[in-house]
């Protein structure tokens, strides 16, 4: 296994295109890491870097606490998986399969039992035989899985790997993916742009944008703990309700957001400051509006109920104007009428408090 540390590491295309910038983390031993975040973000200059097919404009890239500057991609221990299946179409699986250590001179003895065991792992001993015009496309992925394998890479490089299977499949893959590379105590850098893809498949999980690292986490940081105001944004689907804290005494602020007080977790924001409190949009409660229910709610009127099949989405327009969006489950025993009074009920514990960007909500989530 190997443990990745990335120092400082920033790379700049031409003169002025900072594709990543001062990038710090740590991969340990036998992780499982996806990156996500949206198109030019730099997550595939990220796994460039790793790979060696570009190096850092400044800082280091560590493997086991040893610099990686000049160390060639075929010295690197890498394997490669892409969403196109690189395997060679005049070989036959097991050709493939043994195409790595055979090119690395291994004895012959050496290559049956890589090859072996790697059709074992990836559980395609009975195609072994066969050209990959014969194949599904999960044994394409599979038969590329099974010559990492075989090449004794111990990092593990996934771009989009699971890109051209079809959603049942993919998800089913998922699975299967993790468990080999558990199995087998690789270390996983996955590049994906489906979240739900990444949050299932990972021990953690890097949000970028804009060529930065934003958070690192495990999944349920980032669902629950985001630390960062475009986290709470990019995963899953947050509304931001901007308001004034008004009591920050205890582990439960206050904050007034347009005419209503309503208390969130006390995140460190002071009194006087303006914030944005993020909720995820599954996290709101709508019922039917009462007077008598004034705990920790928002007033407000309903713009649409729309169904989208296991859930849906009801747009309110709440008091100081702000359009949000709940998710409800599509069972929900009331269906919402346009224009309808409403309470949208917000728990303390699930809400996330940042401090008002000075660029404004909108320039500060720009991608």
């Amino acid at each position: 296994m190997s443990e990745i540390r990335f120092e400082d590491v920033t790379k700049i295309f031409g003169r002025s295109v900072e594709a990543v910038k001062d990038l710090s983390f740590i991969i340990e031993d036998g992780e499982y890491v996806s990156l996500i975040g949206p198109s030019g973000c730099g997550k595939t200059t990220t796994l460039r870097l790793l790979a060696g097919t570009i190096l850092p404009t400044k800082g280091q890239i560590f493997f086991n606490d040893k610099p990686m500057e000049n160390v060639r991609i075929q010295d690197r221990n890498i394997g490669f998986v892409f969403q196109h299946f690189a395997i060679f179409p005049h070989m036959t699986v097991r050709e493939n399969i043994a195409y790595g250590p055979t090119v690395r001179g291994r004895s012959r003895k050496e290559i049956e039992h890589l090859v072996e065991t790697a059709l074992k792992s990836v559980q395609i001993g009975d195609k072994a035989e066969l050209y990959p015009d014969s194949l599904s496309a999960p044994d394409w992925q599979k038969t590329a899985l099974a010559r990492v394998l075989a090449s004794e890479a111990k990092v593990l490089l996934l771009d989009e790997p699971l890109g051209a299977l079809d959603q049942k499949i993919r998800e089913e893959f998922q699975l299967f993916l993790r468990d080999l590379v558990k199995k087998e105590k690789l270390t996983a850098i996955h590049v994906t742009h489906d979240q739900a893809e990444a949050l299932t498949i990972s021990d953690r999980v890097a949000v970028m944008n804009k060529g930065r690292l934003i958070q690192l986490g495990t999944p349920t940081d980032l669902i629950y703990h985001p630390n960062h105001l475009f986290a709470s944004f990019f995963v899953g689907e947050s509304d931001f309700l901007e308001g004034v804290v008004i009591d920050d005494t205890k582990k439960e602020a206050k904050v007034r957001i347009g005419q209503t007080i309503i208390k969130v977790k006390n995140m460190g924001v002071e009194k006087g400051k303006r914030v944005a409190v993020a909720v995820r949009r599954e996290f709101f409660q709508v019922e039917q509006f009462s007077t008598k229910n004034l705990s920790n709610s928002l007033p407000g009127i309903v713009i649409e109920d729309q169904f989208l099949g296991l859930l849906r989405r009801v747009r309110i327009k709440l008091e100081n104007q702000q359009i949000i969006e709940a998710k409800i489950h599509a069972k929900h025993p009331i269906n919402f009428k346009e224009n309808e009074k409403v309470r949208v009920n917000i728990e303390p514990s699930i809400t996330r408090c940042f401090d008002y960007p000075k660029e404004g909500i909108a320039s500060a989530l720009e991608m």
